[in-house]
């Protein structure tokens, strides 16, 4: 039993030991109890979290599918625009688990500040038959505010129709093959050209390009080609199922007992007006096709929707409308790569190498095809993109027509080439009526153009800041590429080589949207800007004597092809007198007087005209004619002197 000294001992112990505990537990709750009052150290009570606000809303620019619409379940992409301030974070969810990234482009020349980018949100999922979805973009702020959109959409039945039918099929032989070329040039360069001394001056000029430059173009075909008209599982401008056509062209190879693949594929993007899937030969992306896939290669060509099988459809072409048109493209591209018939050529069972070749328009859509695979998972690895001629910017070089017609241009680069005798139709018949059919800009088509002419409202407005035009120039713009704010972050810059080609001498399409595309991608990205084709004497001698809008442009398309069939020899490792049996052979220099022929031809006609040679005559200088007639006598043919000789003052 404890004595009483140590019961005292025990008991001071305890009462430290409860002392200790009591103000332990002192600390613990006085914050919470609030303490006590006066000068007391206690704390004010701590309210319970608030519930954050509700996300605002984001008013949706464009969508694809259209909103509440029914796609195809075989679709696999969707895109989500609308207009942002600068520096959100972007978050996807929704029923078929979308993934993707935010394609920023900054905007300019709106009348309101308040929204300064419209954010391309390229997305992929997976929807089943049969389903209503919605997909939800949830943006976050620095400021911590928070915004969110939603696209609602249902899915039909799977449908039983094949991915891909053949509805016509042409063989050409190796022979015709080799003729296209010249045929090709004669009727796309020369031919529609009404003054038969420029018809003269551009042959003559034309042909001495091509006998320095076009040697690939004119090399003998490897192959004869088979060419399909095809039709295919794709989507509608509002992104609905709807089956479109198009062309594919391969090397024939049925006499052959062996083939050996190429490999890329390539998918060759039409330009303004062609219709590849026609299968004729007055078609030039048909000719272009069949050139290619005559080197051996399995060539993929879409139509534009509004062209070829849905052109009874009494909407226009999805003409310069980048997503649209690459949603098409890669469609195509799917179910030609997908289907056992083409397995000479490729692996249906493993993805594919391509090469995407496009021009002009067909260069635009080139651009927008490389942006929307970026999306991944679509069975397609874009090794090259080859873009000539086309309109990167394709605001600017909207706003610099109007310039151009409203007499502002003071030597911009974007208007200071531009004819707007021949620009107005492009932009009154193709590229107006896509954007006012596609999307609300809340304008009408009257509202623009009037008996075929843009209305002067239209033209000051435009440039004048009207809010009335914001919609329309934040389409212009949502179609651009220049203006990809930090491509670096957002694509991949080690997966393709970019090939850009332009000539200086471009009437049509200023040259000034390639050149701000390179300096744009080419800090980050493999970009090789080709600005020494199409830029040689004789293109200055093209730009200056034959004054055709069309014709440099043209022109320099031809050289662009040329130089992608270049790099496609240069990646095989072979010669220009071709190594292997199957590889096209490189034509003799002689052979090349074909072109002299035709200039001398363009030399005969001419001189059995004295009328038209007397009004040209009238209508130039004593200096400007000897000029010509210099140039004339320069390509050394008998009937090129005796019309110089006519034309001399």
């Amino acid at each position: 039993m404890p004595t009483a000294i140590g019961r005292t001992a025990w008991s001071n112990r305890l009462r430290r030991v409860l002392g200790g505990i009591a103000t332990l537990m002192f600390l613990l709750l006085a914050p919470a109890c609030g303490g006590g009052g006066g000068g007391g150290g206690g704390q004010p009570p701590v309210d319970p979290p608030r519930p954050l606000p509700a996300p605002e809303p984001i008013a949706l620019f464009d969508t694809i599918p259209a909103a509440n619409g029914t796609i195809d379940p075989g679709t696999n992409g969707l895109t989500i625009t609308h207009l942002a301030a600068p520096g959100l974070r972007y978050a996807y969810s929704g029923g078929c688990s979308p993934s993707g990234f935010a394609l920023r482009r900054s905007l300019t020349d709106l009348s309101s500040s308040d929204s300064t980018e419209i954010v391309d949100h390229k997305l992929a999922c997976r929807p089943a038959p049969v389903s209503t979805y919605n997909v939800t973009v949830d943006a976050t702020g620095d400021d911590g505010r928070r915004y969110r959109g939603a696209l609602r959409f249902s899915t039909g039945n799977r449908d039983g129709d094949p991915p891909l039918t053949v509805l016509d099929r042409v063989v050409t032989g190796r022979g015709e093959v080799d003729g296209l070329f010249q045929r090709y040039v004669v009727q796309t360069l020369v031919e529609e050209i009404e003054s038969p001394i420029l018809a003269v001056l551009a042959a003559v000029t034309i042909g001495q390009i091509a006998e320095l430059s076009w040697r690939q173009l004119t090399a003998r075909a490897g192959f004869g080609v088979a060419s399909e008209r095809v039709s295919y599982v794709s989507r509608n401008p509002a992104g609905e199922r709807a089956m479109l056509t198009g062309l594919v062209a391969m090397p024939d190879i049925a006499s052959l007992a062996d083939f050996e693949r190429k490999d890329r594929v390539v998918l060759l993007n039409h330009a303004t007006g062609s219709t590849p899937g026609s299968l004729s030969f007055t078609d030039s992306w048909h000719v272009l096709a069949t050139l290619i896939a005559g080197r051996g290669y399995l060539v993929v060509a879409p139509d534009n929707w509004g062209r070829g099988g849905t052109a009874g459809t009494g909407q226009p072409e999805t003409y310069l409308m980048a997503n649209r048109v690459a949603n098409n493209s890669l469609d195509m591209l799917a179910a030609v790569l997908g289907s056992d018939a083409y397995a000479e050529f490729h692996d249906a069972r493993a993805d594919a190498d391509v090469a995407v070749v496009g021009y002009s328009q067909g260069g635009h859509s080139a651009v927008g095809v490389w942006l929307a695979n970026e999306v991944g998972d679509t069975g397609v690895r874009i090794r090259e993109l080859y873009s000539g001629g086309a309109p990167h910017d394709l605001y600017r070089t909207f706003r610099g027509a109007l310039q151009q017609m409203n007499g502002r241009c003071d030597d911009d680069p974007w208007c200071r080439n531009v004819d707007s005798k021949v620009i107005v139709p492009y932009i009154a018949k193709r590229i107006l009526p896509p954007l006012l059919e596609y999307v609300d800009v809340g304008l009408a088509y009257s509202d623009l153009v009037d008996d075929d002419d843009l209305t002067s409202d239209f033209i000051a407005g435009m440039l004048d800041g009207d809010a009335r035009y914001d919609d329309l120039k934040a389409l212009l713009q949502l179609n651009s590429f220049t203006n990809i704010v930090g491509p670096a972050q957002t694509l991949a810059t080690d997966a393709t080589v970019i090939h850009l080609y332009h000539s200086p001498f471009d009437r049509l399409v200023p040259e000034q949207n390639t050149r701000e595309l390179a300096e744009l991608l080419s800090p980050d990205f493999d970009v090789v800007f080709h600005d020494k084709e199409c830029d040689s004497s004789l293109y200055e001698v093209l730009y200056d004597l034959v004054p055709i809008v069309g014709l440099v442009h043209v022109a320099c398309g031809v050289e662009t092809l040329d130089e992608v069939l270049k790099e496609f020899r240069a990646r095989e490792g072979t010669t220009d007198a071709g190594s292997l049996a199957s590889a096209p052979e490189a034509v003799p220099d002689e052979s090349y007087r074909g072109w002299r022929w035709f200039a001398e031809d363009r030399a005969r006609k001419a001189i059995a005209d004295p009328d038209a040679l007397a009004r040209f005559r009238a209508g130039k200088s004593a200096g400007e004619l000897r000029m010509l007639a210099a140039r004339l006598r320069s390509a050394d043919g008998e009937d090129l002197e005796r019309l110089a000789n006519l034309l001399s003052p």
